[in-house]
């Protein structure tokens, strides 16, 4: 189970009784591997896999990174498109967006038998901005929504014809 800590006022998220460390803010909680299937099918991603794919890969690859591109994108000048086949950044944007994370972001970890059942835990009982599932409060809502409309709007400017009507 990894943790994602922010400084604080770095996000435009509400204020709340956040988990604080050393300064910084827990706003995001993930495991790897996932939880096994009810078939009893194991996912192959470990907790590398998770830690590379929010720091080093792209907004494809990252539902953390979608969101703090979502959050930061006029601050960052960040533009969702299709670039190699898959919605994200871009590679200039997708860099710029690892820089941010390197001012502003830390990650810590713990190794688990079960990683979902702490996960389960923690989602109940502390307050993390940047988990979505399950919540319906308005800056969840908000923010996927914000996901949803920057995802169909990177699809849609993928499929327009270009300016020279190719």
């Amino acid at each position: 189970m990894y943790g994602w800590w922010f400084t604080p006022d770095a996000l435009p998220v509400p204020h709340s009784e956040y988990a604080t460390a050393r300064g910084l803010e827990l706003l995001y909680v993930g495991i790897a591997p996932r939880k096994p299937s009810l078939a009893g099918t194991e996912s192959n991603s470990r907790l590398r896999d998770g830690l590379t794919a929010h720091s080093m890969k792209d907004a494809s690859r990252s539902t953390l990174r979608l969101s703090l591109g979502v959050l930061l994108s006029d601050e960052l000048g960040l533009t969702l498109g299709a670039y190699g086949g898959r919605l994200n950044w871009g590679p200039a944007s997708e860099e710029k967006l690892t820089r941010w994370m390197l001012g502003h972001a830390r990650i810590s970890w713990v190794i688990d038998d079960a990683p979902w059942v702490i996960e389960k835990e923690l989602l109940a009982s502390i307050s993390l901005a940047l988990n979505l599932d399950g919540r319906t409060d308005g800056f969840a809502m908000s923010l996927s929504e914000r996901r949803q409309r920057f995802r169909r709007d990177a699809r849609a400017s993928a499929m327009a014809p270009s300016k020279n009507g190719t």
